[in-house]
C-alpha cells in the first residue's frame, strides 16, 4: 500500500492532472462517486496515460479493457494474483478473464456507477507497472491496428 500517495477528487479529475495517474490512489467509492462521460474525446486525457487499453461499451455501461498474451498458464495465473494485490491495495477491482490458457482480458468500470470514474483510469496505470512474462507472439495496441 502507498502510504501517503495523493488522491485525486472529481473537481480534480476536471480541471486536470499534475502527477500521472499511476502515483494516485483510488478515492473510496462511498457517498458520490463522479462518473465520467462516456465520449471518448471527453476521456482523451485519461486514455492518452493507458495507452494500451481500449475504450468499450458493454450495453450501455463503458469500460475500459487490455489484453495481454501470456508465456504461458500459469504465468497468467501469477499475473491475476499480482493483479489482486493492486486491486486489494487500491480497493478497486477489475474484472479478470483467462480464456485458451494464454489470454488476459482485465476490464475496468465502477460498478456502483455502471460507468467509468477517474479510480478506473488509476488502477489501469497501476496494472500497467507490473511486468508481466508476455508470450513472444503477444502484440500490442498498436501492432494489432496494423495487422
Amino acid at each position: 500500500t502507498e502510504i501517503g500517495a495523493p488522491s485525486l477528487s472529481c473537481k480534480e479529475s476536471r480541471v486536470g492532472m499534475s502527477q500521472g495517474l499511476a502515483e494516485l490512489k483510488c478515492s473510496a467509492c462511498s457517498g458520490e462517486v463522479e462518473r465520467l462521460s462516456s465520449d471518448a474525446k471527453d476521456l482523451e486525457k485519461y486514455l492518452a496515460e493507458i495507452p494500451e487499453w481500449d475504450l468499450i461499451k458493454e450495453g450501455d455501461v463503458p469500460k475500459i479493457q487490455r489484453e495481454y498474451r501470456m508465456k504461458n498458464f500459469n504465468v497468467g495465473i501469477e499475473f491475476f494474483g499480482n493483479i489482486r494485490d493492486v486491486a486489494e491495495a487500491e480497493k478497486h477491482h477489475p474484472d479478470l478473464y483467462l480464456e485458451g490458457y494464454q489470454r488476459v482480458t482485465v476490464k475496468i468500470y465502477t460498478h456502483k456507477v455502471q460507468g467509468l470514474t477517474v479510480n478506473d483510469f488509476i488502477l489501469a496505470a497501476k496494472i500497467d507497472k507490473l511486468e508481466p512474462k508476455l508470450s513472444k507472439y503477444h502484440k500490442s495496441k498498436a501492432q494489432r491496428k496494423e495487422s
